[in-house]
């Protein structure tokens, strides 16, 4: 798979805030990405002859590099103009689309540990400047049942039986866009 080239003046710059409320412990790992999807198949290798597969992965995840602020605070900036289209297969200009950046937490980098994602769409980021997901804290540090769970949370408390509601904690994804 080629490298994809990096825009060097990108011009939809976001600041963002990762910030955790009532967590039952610290997080010691805290990863930040954006994902970008290819938006036209056609510029991509053939897909696999005896499968018919295409095996090109049509997304890519650019990393937000996160400053720990305190901790439960996190902050960084992305682009959602970051990559540059181009004929990276020799078949013609792919162009990227960005997906939205998403963050993963981990209480540990010990195998097993349930990771907490919180993602934003990136077609939404005009509409709100903030997100929250909600998790049940019985997840921390891991997953009673699932080794390497990955908790997506959900958007409101009310999703989640009024039994569990105040064993919750969130994670709210706070963006800005940066002026031009």
């Amino acid at each position: 798979m080629p490298t994809y080239d990096k825009n060097p003046t990108p011009k939809q710059r976001y600041d963002v805030t990762v910030v955790i409320e009532n967590a039952p412990g610290p997080f010691a790992v805290v990863h930040g990405a954006v994902q970008y999807d290819i938006a036209n198949m056609d510029c991509l290798p053939p897909a696999e002859s005896f499968s018919g597969a295409q095996t090109t992965p049509i997304s890519t995840f650019v990393p937000i590099a996160l400053k720990r602020v305190n901790d439960t605070t996190f902050e960084g900036q992305f682009a959602l103009d970051e990559l540059v289209d181009g004929d990276y297969f020799g078949r013609g200009i792919c162009h990227f689309k960005p997906i939205g950046p998403s963050f993963s937490l981990k209480a540990s980098q010990a195998a097993g540990d349930t990771k907490f994602v919180a993602s934003r769409w990136a077609n939404e980021l005009e509409q709100a400047d903030q997100l929250t997901t909600y998790y049940w804290r019985a997840s921390y540090p891991r997953h009673a049942k699932i080794e390497d769970y990955s908790d997506l949370g959900s958007s409101s408390p009310d999703e989640y039986k009024e039994s569990v509601r105040s064993e919750l904690f969130s994670v709210s994804v706070r963006t800005r866009k940066v002026p031009e």
